[in-house]
């Protein structure tokens, strides 16, 4: 903490895609000592380092590194120049994946002269381990919305145009899993200190008392601008990101709560009931009171416990696949 007494800790909004990580963001981001840019997509990257390039303190190697940091699409998406980003990464406070990201997120403080970051990038929930290991004293939010909601914005364009979620058995798997993963971290090294759990349907409920609670979590003042977000929303929001992110120009509200009691079906809605009914009761979500037809029970009892490999980008840094059923990790050469 500096010698001001304020908190410099960097903040992580985590949660499963389509659960309101955008719309948190952008309320921390209107605080006069946050900034929190759009999703990089950053630390999937940086986990595997080592593995991918060795040693960086080979300046050639420390460059390629850079070159590719700041080719990604997302990266580009946020503005700088690109030689900009290469110098900032070139010199960052040590050569690893903490230098390297604060290296990043320092181009951000300096622009907006914020003295504090966070990052946004939900899927981030994956690798709170290394995280941690890079900011022991990061502060963590993770925000939970209605699976039955997130499902049906999942699999509904644009979003799903663009990010292949398959059907509702797989989004219930995965926002399942979203929740084992952020509560395993916040048991073995967040506690409550660093592990703030926020409910999407309580900030649209009553917004300031949420974010006021947030604050107090951050070691933060309150700020009623933060209410004001969505007047600077559409300059904060990626042009890539805009078309999935239309509300935001909108206050908090409760438009977008309970879509599932009118824009599902009821096989829809027993699907996804059916792989992670136990996850709703226990965030108090109300269940519909649907029983499934006998051959839907069966694809229920399938889909909620067969073996799943997640994509490459979802693999441990050394290597190893987790299985999504049980949280646990499979070396590959117990595969033969």
């Amino acid at each position: 903490m500096p010698a001001d007494g304020k908190p410099t800790a960097p903040i992580f909004v985590v949660g499963h895609p389509r659960s309101g990580t955008t719309l948190l963001r952008l309320i921390l981001n209107a605080h006069s000592r946050i900034v929190i840019p759009p999703e990089a997509h950053i630390a999937s990257f940086l986990r595997r380092l080592k593995r991918k390039y060795g040693d960086l303190r080979s300046d050639v190697t420390m460059k390629r590194v850079a070159e590719r940091i700041a080719d990604k699409e997302r990266m580009r998406e946020w503005g700088f120049p690109r030689e900009q980003m290469i110098e900032a990464l070139v010199a960052a406070p040590s050569r690893d994946a903490a230098g390297l990201f604060r290296a990043l997120m320092s181009l951000w403080t300096e622009q907006e002269n914020k003295p504090r970051w966070g990052e946004k990038t939900p899927g981030t929930y994956r690798f709170l381990p290394e995280v941690n290991a890079w900011f022991p004293d990061c502060k963590v939010i993770h925000i939970v919305r209605d699976g039955r909601d997130v499902a049906i914005s999942c699999l509904t364009p644009p979003f799903s145009d663009n990010y292949d979620k398959g059907n509702v058995y797989e989004v219930a798997v995965r926002w399942r899993h979203a929740i084992h993963a952020c509560r395993k971290a916040q048991r073995d090294f967040l506690g409550n200190d660093r592990y703030l759990e926020l409910r999407y349907e309580d900030l649209t409920d009553d917004a300031e008392t949420k974010v006021r609670e947030i604050c107090a979590f951050l070691g933060e003042d309150f700020e009623p601008a933060m209410l004001d977000f969505h007047k600077s929303s559409k300059r904060n929001v990626a042009r890539g990101d805009a078309s999935f992110h239309a509300r935001t120009a909108q206050q908090v509200n409760k438009g977008r709560v309970e879509r599932w009691r009118s824009e599902a079906d009821e096989a829809f809605v027993c699907g996804f009931e059916g792989v992670a009914g136990e996850q709703l009761r226990d965030f108090g979500y109300s269940m519909s009171g649907y029983t499934p037809p006998g051959d839907q029970r069966l694809r229920i009892l399938w889909e909620k416990w067969r073996p799943r490999r997640l994509m490459h980008n979802y693999k441990p840094a050394d290597g190893s696949s987790p299985d999504l059923r049980k949280g646990q990790r499979v070396d590959p050469a117990s595969k033969g």
